[in-house]
């Protein structure tokens, strides 16, 4: 059998990876279908303005899905001619528009709290049907396990899209417990607690929104990747000790990749060769023990 070469298996690793994102967001897309018609359908039954609101933000979430999917895919494409550097931040605007979807929905869902809170205050409401309650119960199961089964793939596919889609599901897994203690307290003779929940619901969707741009914003503006994963760089070039020093290290993220500039100094009657085995070696290690990063650039000064 060939053997595959270092730079093949990290292709094929992030191939791998890539799959994966796309599985995990095609079953989180059929999911929250089913949960939008759930929640939509009991909200009405049930007359739970809390649950219908729940429901809103079921559907943004299926929004957020096929825009998902369709961002993974472009960001999976191999570099051309016209983007050289690859696709990889393609990831990172679908996620920023994921972000101002979420956003909107929150303010959406708002909005129409406040409504609701006015007409209970003003003319009073009924309680919803105690079905809703269970309704809210399953459904915040059902969020609590996918946050941890969406953030542990987030981090072996090392995907800021997972990552964000795991926050969008803890949001939710929150946003239905308020549902679940408005409906509650509808229950116990405060009905007007229904549709404060969806207001709750509500400031959970856009927190979570300005979150996700947020981080987003980060990776298409050349951010740092951090202290931690800079630190783990130096040590790595650390270990041969023909390096007198680190002069410089920069990292800047694009996309769900790291792209990672170095600058180290070696004895100055290096020859030219030699010097430029030493920094292949860096190189080389530092693309193969950390395999998020896209690109190293070593550069050579002379001690």
């Amino acid at each position: 059998m060939e053997k595959l070469s270092v730079g093949q298996t990290a292709v094929i690793c992030r191939e791998s990876a890539r799959r994966g994102v796309v599985r995990i967001t095609f079953l989180t897309l059929l999911s929250n279908i089913v949960l939008t018609a759930v929640k939509g359908i009991a909200g009405m039954l049930a007359g739970s303005a809390a649950l219908i609101s729940d429901a809103a933000n079921s559907a943004s979430d299926v929004f957020y899905g096929i825009i998902v999917l369709l961002g993974v895919r472009i960001a999976g494409r191999e570099a051309d001619e016209d983007h050289p550097y690859g696709y990889e931040r393609f990831e990172s605007l679908v996620t920023m528009l994921l972000g101002a979807v979420v956003t909107l929905a929150g303010l959406f869902i708002g909005f129409d709290g406040i409504q609701k809170v006015w007409q209970g205050a003003t003319y009073g409401l009924e309680p919803p049907n105690p079905t809703a309650l269970w309704v809210a119960a399953g459904v915040i199961a059902f969020k609590l396990f996918m946050t941890l089964f969406t953030r542990a793939r987030a981090k072996r596919y090392k995907s800021d899209v997972l990552a964000a889609a795991a926050a969008d599901h803890g949001s939710d897994a929150l946003a239905t417990s308020g549902v679940f203690i408005g409906i509650a307290a509808a229950q116990m003779g405060l009905p007007i607690m229904d549709p404060i929940a969806s207001l709750v619901i509500a400031l959970l969707i856009i927190r979570t929104g300005v979150s996700i741009i947020s981080n987003a914003v980060g990776q298409v503006t050349d951010k740092s990747a951090g202290h931690e994963f800079e630190n783990a760089i130096r040590a790595i070039i650390a270990e041969n000790d023909q390096v007198v020093d680190i002069d410089k290290l920069l990292t800047r993220v694009f996309g769900d990749r790291i792209y990672v500039d170095v600058e180290i100094s070696l004895p100055g009657d290096y020859s030219i060769h030699d010097a430029h085995a030493i920094g292949d070696d860096i190189h080389n290690e530092i693309e193969t023990r950390m395999p998020e990063v896209k690109h190293c650039m070593v550069h050579i000064n002379p001690a």
